[in-house]
């Protein structure tokens, strides 16, 4: 990884030309496009970070058109294409300004979150709620998995599928988000092993959101569970999307913790698996890391190791 990241900052054409060939290999090598399309997003970040904030713009523009003209002349839908680099490499290249000037990467994950937030602003504005054009999108995926002979309770259940598809834009829109702040990290890292090896570790280990974000969270959630009707399922979609970066901050605590106490890796590696099994364990992870704020875990870990010496 460490001669990946060498190769992208040793020239700008060497980036445009990295990040072009992971775009277009997106929706080529479709077992792996998300994986490729988070890599394009994090070389936009790695150039933005380590070389400067013009030169990152640059290289998203470039790589973007000479992606979206690979696909035009394979005589794929281009517009695919255009999207995916608005929704993930745009404000991926956005939040990694915001880190560039401030070296803050907790103002970074604000960033992100405000583009999420300002995004869902907009579905309702334009399109009103659109809990209706998903129960039709899942209801279809039900009719085309019966044709097939496969069944899921889940969309078997009309009441379900009605709750689901009341909360589907903030899931995706959440998704995303977990996806750009993915390539921040990424290219942050990128960044502290060509620079300065092990800056990152304390970096992440150390983020934090403060005090306000924490209460406007924790608003939010409270309006979602409190209020009915659209308010309480837009502030639910709400809820979903400011909670992202406290998921993260929940793995720092977690990071933090296991590293201190000297545990191996494979304790991480149990939790990431738990993660991706068990989805009401990222609900109880980004709940925790939203607790931090007030409790702050791991400066009470630090005190209390300096109370044992």
């Amino acid at each position: 990884m460490k001669a990946l990241a060498a190769y992208i900052v040793s020239g700008r054409w060497q980036a445009i030309l990295a990040a072009s060939v992971s775009g277009v290999l997106t929706m080529l090598a479709p077992p792996f496009g998300s994986m490729l399309n988070y890599l394009a997003a994090a070389i936009v970040a790695l150039v933005t970070l380590h070389i400067g904030i013009l030169p990152g713009l640059q290289v998203m523009a470039m790589a973007a058109a000479a992606t979206l003209l690979f696909y035009q002349l394979l005589g794929a839908q281009a517009i695919i294409a255009l999207v995916m680099i608005l929704m993930l490499w745009l404000p991926c290249w956005i939040a990694a300004t915001v880190l560039q000037q401030t070296n803050n990467l907790g103002q970074s994950f604000k960033a992100a979150v405000l583009f999420g937030v300002c995004l869902l602003l907009l579905v309702f504005s334009f399109y009103g709620d659109p809990a209706a054009w998903w129960m039709e999108q899942l209801q279809l995926v039900e009719a085309t998995l019966a044709e097939a002979g496969l069944s899921f309770p889940v969309l078997m259940d009309e009441q379900l599928l009605q709750e689901i598809s009341a909360l589907m834009t903030g899931m995706v829109i959440a998704s995303l988000v977990i996806g750009v702040l993915a390539s921040l990290l990424l290219g942050r890292w990128w960044q502290s092993v060509l620079v300065h090896p092990g800056a990152f570790r304390e970096e992440f280990y150390g983020l934090r959101l403060g005090v306000t974000n924490g209460l406007i969270t924790l608003g939010i959630m409270l309006l979602a569970r409190f209020m009915q009707g659209t308010v309480s399922d837009f502030g639910a979609q709400l809820a979903m999307i400011m909670l992202v970066p406290y998921l993260l901050i929940g793995l720092a605590v977690i990071h933090c913790l296991l590293y201190r106490a000297g545990r191996g890796s494979g304790w991480l590696i149990g939790i990431y698996i738990l993660l991706v099994f068990v989805p009401q364990a990222t609900l109880l992870l980004a709940a925790g890391g939203l607790v931090d704020t007030w409790v702050d875990f791991r400066r009470r870990l630090m005190r209390d190791g300096d109370n044992a010496d």
